[in-house]
């Protein structure tokens, strides 16, 4: 960390990144639900503008439809709730300066598995948006006494074919985390988590690029298209190189499954070098079709990532007035391409928002979004735990304390099966209702529009 050292602003830069990181993929998050499964076409139709608001006085509405209908406008989804996990598990574990891992894998995979089933109790936020993948690994009953052989197990019984970006949407707080350790080490922890639901190569590069990438714009070692580039090709190199990681056959909970076992020696990895450069190295959005019907794979969202990230280090460094506008020039362009829009820009919103630093994030977004506050508190204990931001005295005190939020069950209790069941009723009524009204707001319209009342009857 002695780069941290070499002036005063190296540590303020680092810390402004490491708070735009974070916030950043939140605002990604937040902003990509407005198009998320919607087609591009539709996309404009929906906004014509192409631009966005979250604050109270000039809230942008979402299209009405029924996956709109299960979220609060400006509020971020599953994505941000599963970086959470990591968030907590690091504030509440990790020490300064003592022995403690700062990462702990098995920690995670117990609040993950608390989240899917009783959602972000600190926040008393409902489970929602969970992708299947992610959905089936959790909820299964061996999960916690092995969560990689578990996600092993489901990759397996779908013959190696799901790469979804469940894993990846949830990586990028590692990258603050692990901005004190080497590549190889960041590589690693950014495996380890991953792997606690996702397998697959494909899954497993994204994450060790991702994080690294997070790393090393934090430190400075990411300020060009070249020092990108490098990285694409040492996360490859690395992972390709691990014969377990490029090929996972070991730690099945049950070896007399022969649905699992079969075919395990000398069977095709999925990682293949052309594909993954053809993602890595893309010219344009549009070609990575990501409102096609593979928009969940993992490499369409790494792909629209590192491109909005190509297009944020083509403007510069961002230390002129144009570059407040940048994150939300190109969040609000990722997401107007539809498809997984909110994975899509929670983790390009992570690298742009390294790059631009939480300064100079979009204020009509960043002042907009619910729980901003408490986001960006948990961030900066993030980036002080990380060796990265010097707080006064009086606020390390603070940030040292024990924090009720980070608690397994957010200090809160777990629901019991009774409260489970009615916060499920509530939803699904809260649900019905919205459609319940929006069907009599149409039909009072097209009411209307048959007696020729309205604005209509003074133009016939």
């Amino acid at each position: 960390m002695d780069f941290l050292d070499l002036h005063r602003f190296v540590r303020i830069t680092a810390h402004d990144k490491a708070l735009g990181a974070i916030i950043g993929a939140a605002l990604g998050d937040a902003i990509g639900l407005y198009t998320e499964f919607i087609p591009r076409t539709e996309c404009s139709r929906a906004y014509p503008t192409g631009r966005f608001s979250l604050l109270e006085a000039d809230l942008t509405p979402f299209r009405e439809d029924s996956h709109r209908d299960k979220f609060e406008t400006a509020d971020w989804t599953d994505d941000t709730d599963q970086s959470l996990a990591l968030i907590l598990s690091f504030l509440h574990n990790y020490v300064p300066g003592s022995d403690t891992p700062p990462v702990k894998p098995s920690d995670i995979a117990q609040r993950l598995q608390i989240w899917v089933q009783q959602g972000l109790r600190c926040l008393d936020r409902p489970p929602l948006g969970i992708g299947m993948t992610t959905g089936r690994v959790l909820m299964d009953p061996e999960y916690l006494r092995d969560p990689e052989a578990v996600a092993l197990a489901c990759w397996l019984h779908s013959r190696r074919s799901i790469a979804p970006n469940g894993s990846l949407m949830r990586t990028h707080p590692l990258g603050v985390m692990c901005v004190g350790k080497t590549l190889e080490e960041t590589f690693q922890v950014a495996t380890d988590v991953g792997k606690v639901t996702h397998v697959d190569p494909r899954c497993v590069v994204s994450c060790c690029l991702v994080t690294a990438l997070i790393r090393g714009i934090i430190r400075g070692e990411v300020m060009t298209e070249a020092d990108l580039d490098a990285l694409i090709e040492a996360s490859f190199t690395w992972v390709n190189g691990n014969a377990e990681l490029k090929n996972p056959t070991g730690k099945l909970l049950n070896e007399e499954d022969t649905v699992m076992m079969e075919g395990l020696e000398g069977v095709e990895s999925t990682l293949k070098g052309e594909e993954y450069r053809n993602y890595c190295y893309a010219k344009t959005l549009r070609e990575l079709e990501l409102d096609d019907r593979t928009m969940g794979y993992v490499f369409k969202c790494l792909g629209s990532a590192v491109l909005t990230l190509r297009f944020a280090i083509r403007e510069g460094l961002g230390l002129d007035t144009k570059s407040t506008g940048l994150f939300e020039t190109l969040i609000s362009n990722l997401v107007m391409e539809g498809g997984d829009a909110d994975t899509n820009a929670c983790v390009a919103g992570s690298l742009v928002g390294s790059w631009v630093g939480y300064s100079r994030l979009p204020s009509h977004w960043s002042k907009g979004m619910r729980n901003a506050e408490w986001l960006v508190a948990k961030a900066e204990t993030l980036s002080f735990k990380a060796g990265i931001m010097e707080p006064r005295p009086e606020v390390r005190a603070k940030m040292l304390a024990a924090d009720p939020d980070t608690e397994l069950d957010g200090s809160k209790g777990l629901l019991n099966k009774e409260q489970l069941e009615k916060m499920e009723k509530d939803f699904v009524l809260k649900m019905l209702l919205m459609q319940k009204a929006r069907r009599e707001a149409k039909e009072a319209a097209d009411t209307a529009a048959r007696k020729g009342t309205g604005v209509r009857k003074w133009f016939r």
